[in-house]
């Protein structure tokens, strides 16, 4: 344990601006480590490392509005809170010189653990071999949604016409690096991430970890990941398929009536939560940051519970907020967003891929199955749809409610979404009586770095 706890103590890096300089200098491999296979679960059972997102990105979307001129002035003024300011009207740079990106350097952190873990388990001494699988299996889950959260924030919209030029984001597959920091193309971002989730879902991971476990690995999470990471590619019969795969694995909804008066419960006890991926930074103790548009607001049914329990009036937060309502949920249970995937992404994900294969019908079986339980008892009247295009717009409804203001869906969703006509849509935000408008498929899609990292990394390039 002490070796362990050494071990810790060197490796434990400030992310990016790490992986541009410690990554190029700390040497680890035949020096740190740690020898034994029961230290690198002991690197696993860290799992706060891994229970992170990004945040930021949730004011970007169409799903936030501020209509507060008190909110805007106060975001504006204060130093922790104004790159949300910036997101929010799609800045070209969102941190001031020398700041650094918490979300990003929070997810690279986690990175650099995974790397280590999966670059040396398996050569690690009394343990079996499977164990030593399945904890690399763990670690390659977690390297998995990193790289998702990360190519689809600073990446352009998975494209097979260009991912392979598009630029995504660097990758780091060992613990060190000797080459200069330069941008993989999306396409490799997705190579590495689909590389990872097959080798997992077949490395002898738990078939669903729940209660205090939530925030390990399990099977089912890596397919619940192979299903977004197929979906946000545009593969929609692989991606319900490995949703279908997850679903069999775990597959129970909260009934939110059982809550309306009663406590909501914690991670631990929601068995929606198939690996939980926290939203902890500043949404979680200020939710009032994030102003819910009313064009999402107003889609919701009066006794839609999503809406009376999950949403409340800016005001209860700060009395000077006197218009509009935010997304709270943190409030009823303490806890951070979680990000990660969840019995009702996966529904959402099945009854896509049912539309767009021409099954309106099983798509709304899908969707009413998981709106039932949304509704207050005995006020629940099922969706159905006119045509297969009919219950594709309704399933991306109503997936935009279920996933609303949380670490990036919606974001992400527009981003991909932009490349069909059909749903291709011109966001507006109101600014103290301007209305600022992005385009679909605008460089702004892409979020920016920040201009300390280009100190340590000159050949990082970045985003229009």
């Amino acid at each position: 344990m002490k070796k362990y706890l050494k071990y810790i103590a060197i490796t434990a890096i400030s992310a990016f601006v790490a992986s541009c300089d410690n990554y190029v200098d700390i040497q680890t491999e035949g020096k740190l480590v740690p020898e034994e296979t029961l230290n690198y679960r002991y690197l696993l059972n860290n799992t706060r490392m891994f229970d992170y997102t990004y945040d930021l990105i949730d004011a970007a979307s169409d799903d936030a509005n501020f209509t507060n001129d008190t909110q805007i002035t106060s975001l504006e003024s204060s130093t922790y809170y104004r790159p949300f300011f910036n997101t929010y009207k799609w800045s070209d740079q969102i941190y001031y010189d020398g700041e650094k990106d918490f979300d990003m350097e929070s997810l690279y952190d986690g990175l650099y653990y995974t790397n280590v873990i999966i670059t040396e388990v398996m050569k690690s001494k009394k343990g079996t071999e499977a164990e030593k699988l399945a904890i690399k299996g763990e670690a390659q889950v977690h390297r998995a949604f990193i790289y998702l959260m990360l190519v689809n924030t600073y990446g352009k919209a998975y494209d097979a016409s260009t991912s392979n030029t598009d630029l995504g984001v660097p990758i780091f597959t060992t613990p060190t690096v000797s080459q200069d920091i330069r941008r993989a193309s999306v396409q490799e971002v997705y190579n590495l991430i689909l590389a990872d989730l097959n080798d997992a879902v077949n490395s002898g991971l738990k078939p669903v970890n729940s209660g205090l476990n939530v925030a390990f690995p399990s099977q089912a999470s890596a397919y619940a990941l192979l299903a977004r990471t197929y979906l946000l590619m545009g593969n929609y019969p692989e991606a319900r398929g490995n949703a279908e795969k997850a679903l069999a694995l775990q597959n129970k909804l909260v009934n939110l009536a059982d809550y309306e008066f009663s406590t909501y419960p914690t991670k631990r006890f929601d068995s929606e939560i198939i690996l939980s991926k926290g939203s902890y930074n500043k949404l979680q103790y200020s939710p009032k940051v994030l102003q819910l548009s009313d064009e999402l607001l107003n889609s919701f049914d009066s006794n839609d519970l999503r809406y009376v329990m999950f949403t409340q009036p800016a005001s209860n937060f700060d009395s000077s907020f006197t218009l509009g309502r935010v997304y709270a949920k943190e409030s009823l249970t303490d806890e951070g967003r979680n990000a990660g995937p969840s019995v009702p992404e996966m529904m959402l994900i099945k009854a896509e891929g049912e539309a767009r294969a021409g099954s309106a019908s099983a798509a709304m079986a899908t969707i009413n199955k998981l709106r039932e339980s949304r509704f207050r008892t005995g006020e629940y009247v099922a969706l159905t749809a006119t045509d297969n295009n009919d219950a594709l717009v309704k399933v991306l409804a109503e997936r935009r409610r279920e996933l609303m203001g949380t670490a990036g869906f919606r974001w992400f969703d527009l981003k991909r979404l932009n490349k069909d006509p059909r749903f291709a849509k011109t966001i507006t935000h109101n600014l103290l009586g301007q209305t600022l408008t992005l385009a679909p498929n605008a460089d702004r899609y892409q979020m920016p770095f920040a201009p300390i990292y280009f100190d340590y990394a000159p050949h990082l390039e970045q985003n229009k």
